[in-house]
């Protein structure tokens, strides 16, 4: 009897030990109804550039010109459902720069319909919604600074309707706040936002760069996405609100914004691509000036294994062109990159290897600014 008892003792000891666990998230939690599922991590990325450029500087910006070694991204990750799979939470936070970046929940009420509320990386255009840990190249283009709606406090409700269908379509329809991340909603209008995706081969092709998963189907989507309302701010980036080059710090819903996009993005076996083409317009409502700016990017890359089979399958090479014209009403003035960049990937995005080589040319009659940029990174999930 005695054993017997110990034997239940231990059994029940082991079913409580089991509930933690190490998955693809990091460590995880789950208390076995299905109700509850919690998961941590943590991701690292450590950078090696020949200048300190990042996706959040417009021209102007001070740049460190010299060779630079460091942790240029440290994140904390908390995600998981809670009182039910259709309770989604998530929340990320920057221990590089002290910065809560993501903190929101989601309640899935059926495919058709989701509601967010938080603050996160709104859903405008692809570029920006991929996660840093996912980029194709070491920083994303020189247009998402020009046209980033970034991280904003709102309530958003998406869904995907005609699933697996040719008609196969997700949507995403709110209000942000327009006070960018962490600021202060209490005096502003704040930007409304519509998206609508095409899922066209009937599946959702994810906010992820590169091929890593070589899907044996094809995979792509065409969206158009807009913004439009009032703001203190002309710019947003994972810093807050701030302002476009020739704009001042506003008062509350002192500028009116207008944006438009058009994206494409296909990935098969191992080619991927994604493009993004955008229109916005800046008006001051005090000083009386609009400025009107065009832009994009469009990228490529290949695992080249899928076509010679004595090529590494870990190596995958990528292309990027990109091009900002930062005032429609003046001449000679705009800004142009063209990225060289190659992936090692050990464990997909969790842990890879990128170097890439840009050249970035800055238009500002009758001057030229040229840059030629040289980065290392090591980006490492666990």
């Amino acid at each position: 009897m005695s054993l017997n008892c110990a034997s239940a003792g231990d059994s029940e000891q082991e079913s409580e030990a089991g509930k933690f666990s190490y998955g693809k998230q990091g460590l995880q939690f789950d208390d076995g109804t299905g109700n509850n599922f919690l998961w941590f991590g943590v991701r690292l990325q450590t950078r090696w550039a020949n200048e300190r450029v990042t996706q959040d500087e417009l021209p102007g910006a001070p740049v460190t010109t010299s060779s630079e070694l460091g942790l240029n991204r440290g994140r904390l990750k908390l995600g998981g459902h809670v009182v039910s799979p259709r309770f989604a939470i998530y929340s990320e936070y920057d221990i590089v720069d002290s910065r809560l970046l993501d903190l929101r929940a989601t309640y899935k009420f059926a495919d058709w319909l989701s509601i967010r509320i938080g603050q996160w990386k709104s859903e405008f255009n692809r570029e920006r919604i991929d996660s840093s840990g996912k980029q194709q190249f070491v920083e994303r283009s020189v247009a998402t600074p020009w046209f980033t709606i970034d991280r904003q406090q709102g309530v958003v409700a998406s869904g995907r309707v005609a699933r697996e269908t040719r008609a196969d379509t997700s949507y995403w329809f709110g209000w942000l706040s327009g006070a960018g991340r962490g600021g202060d909603t209490s005096e502003a209008d704040g930007l409304w936002l519509a998206r609508v995706q095409w899922n066209f081969h009937g599946r959702v092709l994810g906010f992820s760069q590169s091929a890593t998963s070589r899907p044996e189907k094809p995979e792509g989507s065409v969206a158009v996405a807009a913004v439009t309302g009032k703001s203190a701010y002309t710019a947003f980036s994972s810093r807050g609100g701030g302002q476009l080059p020739g704009f001042v710090n506003g008062s509350p819903d002192q500028y009116r914004i207008e944006q438009v996009m058009i994206e494409t993005a296909y990935q098969y076996g191992g080619f991927s691509w994604q493009q993004e083409f955008h229109w916005k317009e800046v008006l001051d409502r005090v000083a009386g000036q609009k400025r009107r700016y065009v832009g994009g990017y469009a990228q490529a890359g290949m695992f080249f294994s899928e076509w010679v089979e004595s090529f590494p399958e870990a190596l995958e090479f990528a292309l990027r062109i990109a091009r900002v014209d930062p005032d429609r009403g003046v001449s000679g003035d705009t800004e142009e990159e063209f990225t060289l960049g190659s992936n090692w990937f050990f464990k997909g995005h969790r842990n890879k290897l990128t170097l890439d080589v840009s050249r970035v040319v800055r238009l500002q009659a009758p001057e030229t600014d040229t840059s030629n940029r040289v980065r290392l990174q090591w980006d490492w999930s666990f």
